[in-house]
Parts: C-alpha cells; structure tokens; sequence
C-alpha cells in the first residue's frame, strides 16, 4: 500500500469514533426510502461539520443531499445510501429479534454504506487538501 493511501486511511481511522456512531445512528433510525431525514440530516451535518458544502433537497427530494468540497476536476463523487427496508426490523444481535415488530430495519446494510462512501469522501478531501490536488470531491 502506498504512503498516500495510509495517510487517507489513517485519517479515516481518526474519525472512527464519528463513524460508529453515525451508523450506529441510521440503524436505530431505520427510514423507509424518501424518508429518512434523520440519517439524511445527520450525515449532511457531518459532512458539513468536515468542511464540506451541503445542499439538501437536491431533485425536490428533501432527504436527497449532495455535498461538495473543492473545486475543478477531476470530478470525484460517491453514493451514500441510508435508507431501511420494510419488515426487517432486528436487534443489533446475531439471531433474529425484531426491535420494533413489522418494522423497518438495515437488513440491506445501508446504515453501513451510507457512512462508507462518507468516509470515502472525508478521507479523499484531507488527502487531496494536505497535497494539494485540485478536483471536486
């Protein structure tokens, strides 16, 4: 692995308390799709929080956001999805127990990719603001 690589990873890592907890978060939250404004505002006030510029209600969608940091290209974006399935609700355990009964739940694991791509965005700008590179991320 490069050193440049280490350096977003180790960065990444910093931010790992911040990370837990936002999906930690989402999980408890468990929103149905085009509901989730909880996991929606919590990651857009994290990725504000690192310096990015947020724009909620993005295509009159109100839990859609993008967040941009940077300018010029290359142009870097990433999906963030945060949103629960319906009926699978379930305790953070490993047999089956519903939290809420019939309720949603992150049975798809989006409380988990939603932070992912955040932290994939977070690690990318700290590695290109300590270098130097320009692009949008």
């Amino acid at each position: 692995m490069s050193v440049k690589a280490k350096d977003a990873l180790r960065y990444i890592d910093e931010k790992s308390t911040l990370l837990t907890g936002l999906s930690d978060d989402i999980w408890g939250y468990a929103e149905l799709g085009l509901r989730e404004r909880k996991s929606a505002e919590c990651l857009a006030k994290a990725l504000e929080d690192e310096g990015f510029t947020v724009k909620r209600g993005v295509a009159g969608i109100p839990t859609a956001f993008e967040a941009t940091w940077g300018e010029g290209t290359p142009v870097i974006g990433f999906l963030a999805e945060y949103d629960a399935l319906p009926g699978v609700s379930q305790k953070a355990i490993p047999v089956k127990e519903e939290l809420v009964p019939g309720g949603a739940g992150h049975g798809c694991g989006h409380n988990l990719l939603g932070v992912g791509s955040l932290a994939a965005a977070i690690g990318l700008k700290c590695e290109m603001e300590s270098r130097g590179i320009p692009g949008t991320v």
